[in-house]
């Protein structure tokens, strides 16, 4: 168990941000910890501006998460090509991108229709020779290619939802106290 002396002397080097940080967050810490973050805030006499730029910059943070996992998802060509391109030694640069940046959305809806290309695939490959049919290829990839539009009519109208309900739910869940009884 951590003492106060060894908590005081660890939150004497942290920034003014990250005690900010850590009494906002309430619920992720001891009441111990809150009060010594407290009590270093006021030994260190923050004004209103640090406060305010403190909040700016925490609001600009949020509105960057919500950019990425919201707002930007995969155009148009990035699904098709993802849906065609479905091989993951294809696509696992893009993805690994995708995670580095921080675009959840994006991630998500590549694995997606990487999944949705294979099954299909899969699907327009062994059904017509289980039932005997000879489907020439133009043919195949022609139907093929258009599995894209029902896929991408679920990913609209499904799975992004489901992501923006998941994330309102995250919003709802982190407000602070104060604010949701507005």
């Amino acid at each position: 168990m951590i003492t106060q002396e060894e908590l005081q002397q660890k939150y004497a080097t942290l920034s003014t941000d990250k005690l900010m940080e850590i009494i906002e967050n309430k619920s992720s810490y001891t009441e111990l910890a809150i009060t010594v973050a407290i009590q270093e805030l006021s030994s260190r006499e923050v004004s209103e501006d640090d406060v305010k730029n403190y909040k700016d910059k925490q609001n600009e943070k949020l509105n960057i998460f919500v950019k990425r996992n919201i707002v930007d998802d995969l155009n148009l060509l990035q699904k098709n090509l993802f849906f065609i391109f479905w091989i993951p030694l294809l696509t696992f640069a893009f993805k690994r991108n995708f995670v580095e940046d921080g675009y959840l959305l994006k991630l998500k809806q590549a694995n997606y229709y990487s999944w949705a290309g294979f099954i299909s695939f899969m699907f327009i490959g062994t059904v017509p020779a289980f039932l005997e049919i000879n489907l020439s290829d133009y043919l195949t990839i022609a139907i093929w290619i258009a599995c894209f539009i029902p896929a991408y009519l679920l990913d609209e109208f499904f799975n992004r939802r489901k992501q923006i309900k998941k994330m309102q739910n995250l919003f709802v869940e982190n407000q602070p106290e104060d604010m949701g009884s507005n």
